[in-house]
């Protein structure tokens, strides 16, 4: 299992690196649509969406990202990114308190579309801003998510979210919070990044990206399964993989294309 989870991770980081690097970055866009499309097939799986259901679903999730591709304008991408956001900052809690189910075909897949196409329009943001912008961020979830496994399996006692991901724990919690701060600082001192600022703007994609972790880790628990796929050797699906980039790249790209923040935090 350990091998294969490894494997894995070099393969996926393989590709990811070489879409943004290689080749001008021009395959980035198209790698990350054939990742969105598998993720959204995996939403439409643990939603139970019915075979004509999943059809229409992934029909016209194809058709949005054939509009986000060609025709998507600056005011366009950041309303939906505003949207985005809003949802994660006040929308989505309340399915986590109040475990709201998604019973119903449309409300699910609008559910599917805001956790995937905001993703795809924040990462082609990242990706003309600079290959760098969209690694520091991702790095900063990969390490988050590395801190909060370590912490937790070392010292975790106290469940952050018991009835939903028992996995989880305030002490992994708490090492993530560390290790990020300490990555923007040791980035800010060799001057990778222009401001100690940079030590909010991380923990805030942190936070975020731990709702969105939990987030999923809910649907699943109501999809009674433990992996959103098996796509990944070790790993599980491909949803697994994004959910934390759903629900914090949103934000994160918002503020690193505003012309206030513009250079001044990366």
């Amino acid at each position: 299992m350990l091998m294969s989870r490894i494997f894995s991770a070099a393969i996926m980081l393989i590709i990811f690196l070489s879409s943004m690097f290689l080749f001008s970055g021009k395959f980035f866009s198209f790698v990350i649509y054939i990742v969105s499309l598998l993720a959204l097939y995996e939403w439409s799986k643990l939603l139970h969406f019915k075979s004509h259901e999943k059809n229409i679903f992934l029909a016209i999730s194809l058709f949005f990202i054939y509009l986000i591709d060609s025709y998507l304008s600056y005011d366009d991408a950041r309303s939906i990114l505003i949207g985005a956001s809003i949802f994660w900052i006040c929308i989505a809690p309340l399915f986590l308190i109040y475990k709201i189910h998604l019973k119903n075909f449309f409300l699910s897949s609008l559910i599917g579309w805001m956790l995937v196409m905001p993703l795809i329009i924040s990462l082609n943001y990242l990706i003309q801003l600079s290959p760098w912008a969209v690694l520091l961020v991702l790095t900063t979830i990969w390490l988050a998510d590395s801190g909060a496994y370590f912490f937790g399996k070392q010292f975790g006692k106290r469940k952050l979210a018991p009835l939903i991901s028992p996995g989880k724990t305030w002490e992994g919690f708490i090492g993530a919070l560390f290790i990020v701060s300490l990555f923007s600082i040791t980035l800010t001192y060799f001057g990778f990044v222009n401001s100690y600022a940079s030590i909010l703007f991380f923990n805030l994609i942190l936070l975020l990206s731990v709702e969105g972790d939990l987030f999923e880790s809910y649907i699943k628990r109501i999809a009674k399964v433990k992996d959103s796929g098996v796509l990944i050797p070790g790993h599980g699906g491909v949803l697994d993989r994004i959910d934390s980039l759903c629900s914090s790249l949103p934000l994160a790209t918002l503020i690193l294309i505003s012309p206030s923040f513009f250079g001044q935090i990366i």
